[in-house]
């Protein structure tokens, strides 16, 4: 049954991820419209855990209100509540019809949409198989003293029974499967009314754990989220315990026999969407001072973008790294503006800034490269499986353009430590190559990205540019040190190094703007 719900949820992900994070991303600040985005995604990919973390990680970006995303984590509660209504019911007989139809469309359909569509299928026809299997299974477990005794426990430790179902939920990822084998064992005669209805709490608190831990190291505003989902269930939980341990088996009377705990998670979500909706807002300016921003002294996170809650659908995954690889010229630039300064200045604290970017761009580009490497273990389509390797290489000729870059800083901190200077002649030919560096690599993600070929034609002639001053540069320089000029003995082979960087930093820029993404 697991394994069935994880093929309904990649699937559905990996066919319409892009439209569904889309859908949730546009979400504005209505409660109502929220409410109802969040209920018609979960029924749809059949996962309330995989909706928060998709919301609250939309949340941690700034691209969703937390009003708006605590609205949709009411909505996708109830969400999982209408799938467990349409799971319950004895379809044993659709279920080998859908495996084979779902098996079929899977592995003959060359559409990658299509394979998941089957994907989606197969794992229904296996979650309704489960099911029928538990359903016979469990009819003997009646008879078993030792689970009678061990439940009969359990029922006197509400508190026990709560955590217990709680970290089980967390430990799958899936409220619904609980929920629907919880159900299954009832309606076996195997646990009864009062536990039952424990371990329905027990699986709708345990659903709000995995987005917490998935938030943990994400900005404040998906923690928030995160956190507010689970104290909307916990206080919930807290109201309806009194009336379960009086009047448990009233209420199951009024919810119906047959189906009472699938009701009874209805219910209980409906109750809490009732109960907390029209409040979002004040609820989401509570979590605000409850858990502040934290200053980070200044500091960026090294990496942004990255998030790993997408690898299951490639699209959104590889949109992610492209968005993460975008970061990288950015931070170059400022180490070739702290290059241009150590070549005009004395001042060492370049060094600094070009050996902190460095750093970051060296941390970011292996980051990428092992979600790359993740993104193509999965089952993804050849257009994404070329675009992936070509940011790889991209990703590759920017590290070493950010390497050359730092050799060439750690260059002129000798000069500085040396107390040389360069000539006046030889400085003003280093810096307008310089500025051709900076000019190519700002347009090198737009010829990768737009595939323009006006841009791959400028960089080319920006290289012919550079190849000539580098040329004209040496010649001038031979042409001071056969004339005996001090500054330009002392710096002869600081400047030399400089000029063969240059030409291969725009070596790997000029290669960067060939590989399209």
């Amino acid at each position: 049954m697991l394994w069935g719900i994880r093929l309904i949820r990649t699937g559905i992900m990996r066919a319409f991820g892009g439209s569904l994070r889309h859908v949730l991303g546009a979400i504005t600040n209505g409660r109502i419209m929220s409410f109802g985005v969040g209920a018609g995604v979960t029924v749809f990919i059949q996962s309330s855990t995989a909706t928060a973390m998709i919301i609250a990680s939309l949340a941690s970006k700034g691209l969703v209100g937390a009003p708006a995303a605590l609205a949709v984590m009411l909505g996708a509660d109830v969400g999982t509540s209408v799938a467990a209504q349409i799971l319950s019911f004895d379809l044993s007989t659709a279920s080998y019809g859908l495996i084979f139809v779902g098996f079929v469309i899977h592995s003959q359909s060359v559409d990658h949409v299509k394979r998941q569509i089957g994907r989606s299928i197969l794992g229904l026809g296996m979650v309704l198989l489960a099911l029928s299997l538990i359903r016979m299974s469990s009819a003997p477990l009646r008879d078993s003293a030792l689970l009678v005794d061990l439940l009969t426990t359990l029922e006197s430790e509400m508190l026990l029974t709560l955590f217990i179902v709680a970290v089980l939920t967390w430990l799958i990822h899936s409220s619904l499967a609980v929920v629907l084998l919880t159900a299954s064992l009832y309606a076996a005669g195997v646990i009864q009314t009062e536990m039952g209805l424990l371990m329905i709490l027990g699986a709708n608190i345990g659903g709000t754990i995995p987005a917490i831990i998935a938030t943990m190291n994400a900005e404040v505003e998906g923690q928030r989220v995160a956190m507010g989902n689970a104290v909307f269930k916990l206080t919930a939980c807290l109201l309806v315990l009194p009336i379960l341990h009086f009047k448990g088996d009233i209420l199951i009377g009024y919810l119906g026999e047959t189906h009472a705990l699938i009701n009874f998670h209805t219910v209980f979500n409906i109750f809490v969407a009732v109960l907390f909706l029209p409040w979002v807002g004040v609820f989401a300016r509570l979590f605000e001072r409850l858990i502040p921003a934290t200053e980070q002294e200044g500091a960026e996170r090294v990496v942004r973008y990255l998030d790993r809650d997408l690898l299951e659908t490639p699209t959104l995954a590889l949109a992610s790294a492209s968005r993460e690889l975008n970061r990288i010229p950015e931070q170059i630039e400022e180490a070739l503006l702290a290059l241009k300064t150590a070549v005009l200045t004395d001042d060492l604290a370049t060094v600094t800034i070009a050996m902190k970017n460095h750093a970051n761009v060296a941390a970011t580009l292996d980051a990428l490269k092992f979600y790359l490497s993740d993104v193509t273990r999965g089952e993804i389509s050849d257009n994404e499986s070329d675009r992936a390797m070509n940011m790889v290489l991209l990703s590759a000729n920017l590290g070493h353009v950010s390497e050359l870059v730092l050799n060439a800083v750690t260059l002129c901190e000798a000069r500085i430590r040396d107390q040389v200077r360069f000539s006046n002649e030889g400085r003003d030919e280093l810096l307008p190559l310089i500025d051709i560096i900076l000019q190519g690599l700002r347009h090198t993600l737009v010829s990768s990205l737009q595939g323009d070929s006006q841009v791959r034609k400028n960089i080319n002639k920006q290289r012919k540019e550079l190849d000539n001053l580098v040329e004209a540069s040496w010649q001038a320089h031979f042409r001071r040190l056969s004339e005996g000029n001090p500054s330009a003995i002392s710096t002869s082979g600081l400047h030399s190094e400089l000029l063969r960087d240059f030409t291969r930093i725009f070596y790997h820029i000029h290669a960067a703007s060939k590989v399209g993404i």
